[in-house]
């Protein structure tokens, strides 16, 4: 089986390092902030394999544009798959209580 590349956008590269600093710098848990953003690489690096086996987002615009939902602990990862050039895009990575589709309406 062919594997997909997957790449971050910057967005997605951004919200990562604030996951981290928020978790080391205000929780005050540098290792917990480690494992945590190691799980979430681990997570999105798996899509490299079968990445259309996770559901479409249900709110416009993103269902439109094809953007896939990533369960990871209590975040979500959102990406796109390129199934002609066997890419994977991952554009943002949000703490999954949050209020995600309003924070895209107003990006």
């Amino acid at each position: 089986m062919e594997e997909y590349a997957v790449q971050y956008a910057p967005l997605a590269i951004e919200d990562l390092r604030n996951i981290y600093a928020y978790i080391a710098h205000m929780l005050m848990e540098p290792t917990t902030a480690l494992k945590q953003t190691d799980r979430i690489r681990e997570g999105i690096r798996a899509l490299s394999v079968m990445p259309s086996r996770h559901a479409l987002v249900d709110w416009e615009p993103w269902r439109s544009l094809q953007i896939r939902k990533l369960p990871i602990d209590n975040y979500l990862a959102f990406y796109s798959v390129n199934s002609e050039e066997r890419s994977v895009t991952v554009y943002r990575i949000f703490y999954g209580g949050r209020n995600i589709q309003e924070i895209i309406t107003n990006d």
